[in-house]
């Protein structure tokens, strides 16, 4: 045999030798519980956003306004982060995000990366997906927390300082 056809039967007839630490490591896992929070939070969670209408309530007038009604923005024409605590803008009385907020959050925090953790040792699967995956639980949890509490605005709440930051 000559030409094209001799050369497409040395192709079919080679063997491709599979790497040894390949075929020797099994596909990584992570913990079931931990893959079911995860899509429940990055991808159920999002798309049930959008049926909910985000619009405040002030607790003192009972009258409802937009986020857009008191976001700032710097000089670059960047969105600043929300402050925690603002004037209504219907009545202009100073209303916020409740006392208990940040500590919540943090205690909310600890309780779930210690349930996350042990999960992550008593089911099977790869152990640092199983940490990435309980980091990412956790954030998506505190998220949806903290988009409920955003919901029940106070009356009376000083100006404070914003800083997003949950440990000081």
């Amino acid at each position: 045999m000559k030409g094209y056809p001799a050369a497409m039967s040395l192709r079919r007839n080679r063997t491709y030798a599979i790497p040894f630490l390949a075929a020797a490591l099994p596909p990584s896992q992570i913990a079931w519980p931990i893959l079911v929070v995860l899509v429940l939070e990055y991808m159920v969670w999002p798309f049930l956003t959008q049926f909910v209408p985000d619009v405040p309530r002030c607790p003192l007038c009972k009258g409802l306004f937009q986020w857009s009604e008191i976001d700032t923005y710097d000089q670059r024409g960047r969105r600043q982060a929300r402050p925690f605590s603002f004037p209504c803008p219907r009545c202009q009385q100073t209303i916020g995000v409740p006392g208990w907020r940040k500590p919540f959050l943090r205690v909310s925090y600890l309780g779930l990366v210690a349930i996350f953790t042990f999960l992550i040792f008593e089911m099977r699967g790869d152990l640092f997906l199983g940490y990435v995956g309980i980091l990412l639980a956790t954030i998506g949890a505190i998220r949806i927390a903290d988009w409920f509490i955003w919901r029940k605005l106070e009356p009376g709440r000083p100006l404070e300082s914003d800083n997003p930051s949950l440990w000081t």
